[in-house]
């Protein structure tokens, strides 16, 4: 028996790393690494959207994002994300985007290049919605 051994043996959490919700929406987020931890907060506090994979630092072709996966039953954590945007450019002196993928890297749009209303009917037209578990 190994001396040093303390306590219980180690026991993973439960990891999910897909979405588990049938009918919601799929899709993932990028923006400036910094910004992760605000970004996570804001998309879970309406309840109608989960982070089921979240990376504080992605290199993806060559630059450096935050990357969240997402899965939603609703839109409304999307202008809540949009007004915090709005003011975080205002307050900070590096400007940063909000941008929007499908199926990982079909880009959709972002707050910077479109109007939320538009970006919010493309997101609900395009996004691939979850299966119902068989």
């Amino acid at each position: 028996m190994v001396q040093w051994w303390r306590g219980q043996r180690f026991q993973p959490k439960e990891k999910v790393s897909e979405p588990r919700t049938p009918g919601a929406w799929v899709l993932t987020v990028r923006s400036a690494p910094l910004r992760y931890d605000e970004l996570r907060q804001l998309v879970e506090s309406t309840g109608e959207a989960r982070v089921y994979f979240g990376e504080a630092l992605a290199y993806l072709q060559g630059e450096a994002v935050a990357l969240l996966r997402i899965e939603a039953t609703g839109f409304e954590w999307v202008r809540r994300l949009y007004d915090w945007w709005q003011v975080a450019q205002l307050r900070d002196a590096v400007p940063f985007d909000v941008r929007f993928y499908v199926r990982d890297r079909e880009f959709v749009g972002s707050f910077r290049e479109d109007q939320l209303e538009e970006l919010l009917a493309r997101l609900a037209e395009r996004a691939p919605r979850v299966e119902r578990a068989a």
